[in-house]
């Protein structure tokens, strides 16, 4: 079969020669690229995201382990063979790899001597800027994360102590916002970390530049993110209980849950002194007596000059008595009965409430004549519509004196969309991970199908069937005669099937022999 092939070969012209080689080569070329192709490992990603300095060590191990690997993404995504990305993450994990950009505490596995005490602190500054960045950059929102810390040296005097500062810059996922509670968050786990650190202190903006934390002493933004917060909380919480309570009775995507609320996010601090008159205690008791006696009688000379000379004597008796006096003083004190209350009202209170519930009816389902399939809408009754909004009231804490509102209405639901969703047939479902290779194997096969029914089978007929005519290489029959001859007997039939069979050689002999003299 080979030496008939070469023979066939040898009998075309030369340009015929040259396609065959080309057709051949370009079939062959074709079925090795597409064999290589289709033998090339299903590349997944390893890491994603990752800084200039941990891609270069991520590249650098897998080159010691000669594992294949892209680079995309900016250099920021490294892709690995599929069957090797679980293997390999554990592996440089056990190796603290990615290791989130900057230095983390692995800077004191390795330790010099003679280090210096200022070396020292600014190393451990280091590592612990660098282990907050990585803390923070495991936010799901969070892409990259840097942190600065300012800590000053520790004075004598306390009048002259500064305090610590931080500022911490993050990179977002595109599309990802961070609430107010993740900054506060954020805010309160890098205070946490230093000592002396207050979360007032710490500012955290984005990648543009934006601030992302409350300024400082800032406390009316601060009260507002609270207040829409827990707003937001307290609302979601309550539509999700009579959602589900609902579409237990009502059936399920047949009831809609609004709520709104209004509260009170003042902190309001309370002293009361309550006296009792009725109960009453002595506290202190002040007594004081005073008693005064006089003699019976009194002996005395008369007044004047005379009684006072000397060698005169006078006598003069006078007789009388004096009264004894008594007094006596009592003070009582008295302490009536007293109670201190210091009342603290609780932060959040919810001051009034409003929830709007929409609820569908029934559908009966009827199939025309021709073949339409018909939907009536059947609204709910009354009695039924009350015990709905009992059940609503009683799920979120109904309060008359609060203000509350409540109104439940039954309302015909649009199900068009639905009902165009549920002819469009089931859902795609997902995709093989596998399919792309198994596309691989199916792309080169079709391909080498191709190659062969479209370029190898018809070169392989074409030298088949080419004319031996007998002739020397390159040289062709003069007359009729000795084309005859070389054909043999019968010459006639085998003429008209060699014409059949290869109608265009049989054109070009015929050609050659017309132009020839």
């Amino acid at each position: 079969m080979i030496e008939r092939l070469l023979d066939g070969f040898r009998g075309l012209p030369p340009a015929r020669q040259v396609l065959v080689v080309l057709l051949l080569s370009g079939a062959l070329g074709g079925i090795v690229a597409g064999y290589l192709w289709s033998q090339e490992p299903d590349m997944q990603v390893l890491f994603s995201h990752l800084s200039p300095e941990d891609a270069g060590a991520i590249v650098t191990k897998l080159k010691e382990q000669k594992i294949p690997y892209t680079v995309e993404g900016n250099g920021g995504t490294i892709m690995v063979p599929s069957d090797k990305v679980h293997e390999l993450r554990m592996q440089l994990a056990s190796q603290s790899l990615p290791q989130g950009g900057g230095v983390g505490f692995e800077i004191f596995d390795r330790t010099s001597v003679g280090m210096t005490d200022f070396v020292q602190k600014l190393n451990y500054r280091r590592a612990l800027q660098g282990e907050l960045a990585r803390t923070i950059a495991q936010l799901a929102e969070v892409e990259r994360a840097r942190v600065h810390l300012v800590v000053p040296e520790r004075s004598l005097f306390a009048d002259q102590r500064d305090r610590p500062r931080a500022s911490v810059v993050l990179t977002l996922r595109a599309g990802k916002t961070l609430a107010a509670g993740q900054i506060q968050g954020i805010a309160h786990l890098v205070a946490s970390s230093v000592e002396g650190l207050q979360p007032q202190e710490v500012t955290v903006v984005d990648s543009h530049g934006l601030i992302l934390s409350s300024p400082t002493g800032d406390l009316a933004a601060q009260q507002s993110g609270a207040y829409g917060d827990t707003k937001q909380a307290i609302e979601k919480d309550l539509e999700s209980r009579v959602q589900s309570m609902l579409e237990r009775v009502v059936g399920r995507g047949k009831a809609v849950v609004r709520v709104s609320s209004l509260l009170d996010l003042r902190k309001v601090e309370r002293t009361e002194e309550a006296y009792d008159p009725n109960f009453q205690v002595v506290r202190s008791e002040n007594r004081s007596q005073e008693k005064t006696n006089a003699k019976e009688e009194t002996e005395g000379g008369i007044a004047g000059t005379t009684s006072n000379l000397p060698d005169k004597t006078t006598t003069q008796t006078t007789g009388g008595s004096t009264n004894s006096a008594v007094r006596t003083n009592a003070t009582i004190n008295y302490e009536i009965n007293k109670s201190v209350s210091r009342i603290i009202e609780p932060v959040g209170t919810l001051k009034r409430l409003s929830a709007a519930v929409l609820v569908d009816g029934s559908y009966v389902v009827s199939e025309a004549k021709d073949g339409k399939v018909n939907r009536k809408y059947i609204a709910r009754g009354d009695e039924e519509m009350k015990k709905l909004e009992d059940l609503v009231k009683k799920a979120v804490g109904y309060s008359e004196e609060r203000g509350d509102q409540i109104q439940v209405l039954n309302v015909a639901f649009d199900t068009s969309a639905a009902e165009e969703g549920a002819q469009g047939g089931e859902a795609t479902p997902l995709p093989n991970p596998m399919l792309g290779q198994y596309i691989r194997y199916g792309l080169f096969g079709l391909l080498a199908m191709l190659i062969v029914l479209f370029i190898v089978r018809p070169v392989i007929r074409l030298l088949s069937t080419a004319p031996q005519l007998g002739f020397p290489q390159g040289s062709l029959p003069a007359t009729v005669g000795q084309l005859e001859a070389a054909l043999g007997s019968p010459s006639q039939a085998a003429a008209l099937e060699m014409a059949r069979t290869n109608p265009q050689s049989t054109a070009l002999v015929v050609k050659k022999w017309l132009k020839e003299k």
